[in-house]
């Protein structure tokens, strides 16, 4: 029986502390058993075509991470990524008190922490913002709206026969869903236009300074102060998210809501739907793109308000919890991308492969070649057995088209995987390899996949030794038969679920229904070389076999 990928994702426990920037050029480990591989034969003629496919809209929903800007890619188009999530109140309660009411120095705010790290220069926390792609400089048009509509758990007409046919799918392209409910104002409506029409995902850290409940500064004594040095820190963020709320909408939708729609989260989630998180493209500005941990974000309310006869400030957190789902809308006219993505031929292969996340591209790799003599084995996988090899190593090496890829903006993803795409499973070499790295983004290091530099020529290398063994000693008539791999950029190397695809399509004769969820996230694509006649030799895709002849 096939195995596939684990489909639901409210089963995803991902640490997402761990995703980080895919533009660094990273050469770890690239190279721990590759060379000398003293006193072996080896082979890299042996026969692979190479194409790649569309995948058209992907699954989105729940994703452990999520995209938000405009990114304009010279070679793959322009991305816009909107996302949307429900609401959780940190402690659900039905009463605020009597006497409610915002005061000009409450605050009602969002909070979304960005990924970035810190070093400490002459005792000033300085940051560098990471996952952050396109001009940094740049900024987006952000509107954030109430949303209407529900988000749901579950499938209302599943498959019984399918099990993962019972938890609801949203995909990427799905924001009409949104959008066609939306009939409130924009939320972000304040005159700082940083925080909404001029949105930027700025580096600064954010600090929080001790007041005494009317928005006065205290000093280290408790004293109101007017002294900016006098003022006392409450409380350092790292940077993040920080937008001012329409404070009447939050007092009438929260404080002032009915107590049945507060008693618990399930009830909450049903009467208020979420935020909606809109971004648009500036003219005139090149565009930026930040994946974020939403999961981390949260809204305070603050307000005054009278229990048990005490009149004083408090504060609502909100959290930004539940379903989310993010969407994509991809403009790839004119592009490198689109031009080569609609030329791919199944039958001949490619000289160009064209490896996209999200609603983007996967690249097929069919290796042995031809089965002359139509017994459901390649012909050189049957010369390899016949043979008797023993396998001491075996890789794919991708090199990048660095006439496309080198081009100034195009930021390149740091990190391919290759999957199984007959059943959709794992590459034995990635199920074996347990070699961990300080950063674990860069973990199975010996599996590859990582972005390597050398002589002016980037490439990638995965090895597929353990993979081909399987193959070559197998007995079973679909591991025989079958020898097509899948090709996508990764988010994190350690995600190995899957997202389902809107629109199954057929390669070969596998109808394929999902790619790796790690690809579904990712919003890089790379050019890679194939192995068509018009490639130069040096830089075609090729299977290095090493091995042993028997005695």
């Amino acid at each position: 029986m096939k195995k596939s990928f684990l489909k639901i994702f409210s089963v995803i426990t991902v640490a997402v502390t761990i995703i980080s920037c895919d533009k660094d050029f990273n050469t770890v480990g690239s190279d721990l058993v590759d060379d000398p591989h003293f006193d072996l034969e080896s082979v890299d003629d042996v026969p692979l075509l190479a194409f790649s496919k569309r995948t058209g809209a992907v699954q989105a929903n729940n994703l452990p991470i999520n995209a938000l800007g405009v990114y304009n890619n010279p070679k793959f188009g322009k991305t816009t990524a909107s996302f949307v999530s429900q609401l959780e109140l940190v402690a659900p309660r039905a009463d605020y008190g009597t006497e409610i009411e915002i005061q000009p120095n409450d605050s009602v705010y969002l909070y979304v922490p960005y990924f970035s790290t810190k070093k400490v220069v002459n005792n000033e926390n300085i940051y560098t913002l990471d996952s952050i792609y396109g001009d940094v400089e740049s900024s987006i048009n952000l509107k954030i709206y109430e949303n209407k509509y529900y988000i749901r758990d579950f499938e209302p007409n599943p498959n019984p026969g399918e099990v993962g046919s019972y938890s609801q799918k949203y995909y990427s392209d799905d924001k009409n869903l949104v959008e066609s409910n939306l009939t409130g104002f924009q939320l972000n409506n304040g005159s700082n236009t940083e925080e909404n029409s001029q949105f930027k995902f700025k580096k600064d850290e954010i600090i929080i300074y001790k007041t005494d409940g009317s928005g006065n500064f205290l000093d280290s004594s408790g004293a109101i102060t007017t002294d900016p040095a006098e003022k006392v820190v409450k409380e350092k963020l790292v940077p993040g998210m920080w937008i001012n709320l329409d404070k009447d909408f939050f007092k009438n939708k929260v404080l002032l809501a009915n107590p049945s729609n507060l008693i618990n989260n399930s009830l909450f989630k049903d009467y208020f739907r979420g935020l909606y998180f809109k971004a648009e493209e500036n003219s005139g500005e090149a565009g930026v793109l930040a994946k974020l941990d939403f999961s981390r974000g949260y809204i305070t309310v603050q307000y005054h308000s009278t229990i048990s006869t005490v009149n004083t400030k408090r504060s609502v957190k909100i959290k930004l919890g539940g379903n989310r789902i993010n969407f994509f809308d991809n403009d790839i006219s004119g592009s490198v991308y689109e031009t080569g993505i609609n030329n791919s031929n199944e039958l001949t292969g490619d000289e160009r492969l064209y490896v996209k996340g999200g609603d983007g591209a996967v690249s097929y790799i069919e290796l042995f070649g031809d089965d002359a003599d139509s017994n459901g084995i390649a012909d050189k996988l049957e010369e390899i057995r016949a043979n008797n090899w023993l396998i001491n190593d075996a890789y794919l090496k991708f090199y990048v088209d660095g006439t496309h890829m080198s081009a100034a903006g195009v930021d390149q993803p740091k990190r391919i995987y290759l999957f199984n795409a007959g059943d959709n499973t794992l590459v034995y070499d990635y199920l074996v390899d347990n070699s961990v790295s300080e950063d674990i983004k860069k973990n199975k290091f010996i599996y590859g996949g990582i972005l390597v530099k050398e002589n002016d020529q980037y490439y990638y290398k995965i090895r597929i030794t353990e993979q081909l063994k399987k193959w070559i000693n197998s007995e079973d008539k679909f591991l025989k038969s079958d020898m097509r791999l899948g090709l996508v950029v990764t988010e994190n190397i350690n995600l190995s679920v899957s997202a389902s695809l809107r629109y199954p399509f057929l390669v070969g004769s596998d109808i394929q229904k999902n790619i790796p969820l790690a690809s579904a996230i990712n919003t890089l694509g790379t050019i890679l070389y194939g192995n068509h006649v018009n490639v130069p030799e040096d830089k075609k895709l090729k299977l290095k076999i090493y091995y042993t002849k028997p005695n």
